[in-house]
């Protein structure tokens, strides 16, 4: 399991301490995942991604923005499945390593790929994790009423792949990249 993966399933278990659990969270607790496996803040990595957009870094609203940015920057390395549907499923599971980036989402004038995307313009962002008890899963800061949470519900919940959004963008971090 990769660093950034590690880091997400400790936090959704509540090992580590730190990672907002008020839903809505989804791109606070992508980052802090992220810059905790880095060794570095969120805020640092937040404006190395977004060089030029002025947001809030802790908002939901800007998941479109950071697909975005991840796609600028040459990190995305795919897009459009649907994980509920079994053929796009196994496809996408040959394709994902634990720590990649999972977005789903649209530009607010545009129809949702599926019924399954993102419904608003914000967006939303995951981490995938790999397999947790034999089940490829999605670490995710939520509203919605799925996967597992682990202490005391919260946002803060481990998803099958298959329960989550329709994927529109798969990005990875380079393995030698530094914010």
């Amino acid at each position: 399991m990769s660093k950034i993966a590690e880091t997400a399933v400790q936090a959704v278990r509540r090992e580590l301490p730190g990672f907002p659990t008020a839903a809505g969270w989804c791109v606070a607790f992508a980052f802090e995942a992220v810059a905790r496996a880095l060794d570095t803040n969120r805020w640092r990595l937040y404006s190395r991604i977004l060089d030029d957009t002025k947001a809030d870094p802790d908002k939901s609203r800007w998941a479109h923005d950071v697909e975005l940015g991840v796609q600028r920057m040459g990190w995305a390395v795919s897009a459009d499945y649907d994980p509920a549907n079994p053929t796009q499923r196994t496809t996408l599971l040959r394709l994902l390593q634990p720590g990649d980036l999972l977005f789903s989402s649209r530009y607010f004038d545009e129809p949702p790929t599926s019924a399954r995307t993102a419904p608003d313009r914000e967006g939303h962002i995951g981490i995938y994790v790999g397999e947790i008890e034999g089940q490829p899963c999605v670490a995710e800061n939520t509203r919605a009423d799925r996967g597992r949470w682990f202490a005391r519900k919260s946002a803060l919940r481990l998803t099958p792949l298959g329960q989550w959004d329709t994927v529109t963008t798969v990005a990875r971090i380079p393995q030698n990249w530094r914010p």
